[in-house]
């Protein structure tokens, strides 16, 4: 007897997070992915994890994105959601991820976090260890920097300011921001 196939009732989604180091869309990213048991794929422990292997950082940036894209592809297009967790400060990086859900059938959401209070940002930089093996934290200078390069958005993300909230809030205003796109 051959089981029946059963055609999702929703598309997966493709949420992709963005922002500067520091806003807190990892830790978001990584709540989400528990929560909904779905695939986080997160460039920086790919690029990491490219360096480790000998390709020079010149080589890895756009690179370790399009290796984000592939596996992100590669769970969307068997029906499942997935979590893309990257800066994604540019539009061309934002256009990948567009491109991978047409591609895949998925129905995109861009989740922008953002921290709107300077010194909390810059203290949550100085304090925290992300602890990616072969990655180095990532400094207030470099934030700074990574603002400096930071595009305009062609299509508004949805967006969330943790700045005066605590992770649970920020997870939970998320997640609700999500479910109702």
């Amino acid at each position: 007897m051959r089981a029946e196939q059963e055609t999702p009732t929703q598309p997966p989604k493709l949420i992709a997070m963005a922002g500067l180091p520091g806003s807190g869309k990892s830790t978001i990213a990584e709540a989400f992915a528990h929560r909904l048991q779905i695939p986080i794929v997160s460039v920086d422990p790919i690029e990491a994890a490219m360096w480790r292997s000998g390709l020079s950082r010149k080589e890895t940036g756009i690179a370790a994105y399009r290796v984000a894209k592939t596996i992100a592809a590669e769970n969307l297009k068997y029906g499942l959601s997935a979590i893309a967790d990257a800066v994604n400060p540019v539009e061309d990086a934002r256009q990948m991820w567009r491109e991978t859900a047409d591609a895949t059938g998925a129905k995109l959401v861009f989740l922008e976090v953002i921290c709107s209070d300077k010194a909390t940002h810059k203290s949550r930089i100085e304090s925290r260890t992300r602890g990616i093996d072969g990655m180095p934290e990532v400094t207030w200078q470099r934030v700074e920097q990574r603002s400096a390069e930071y595009e305009a958005w062609t299509v508004s993300p949805l967006r969330i300011d943790t700045s005066n909230i605590n992770i649970d809030e920020a997870v939970e205003t998320a997640m609700n921001l999500v479910r109702r796109s």
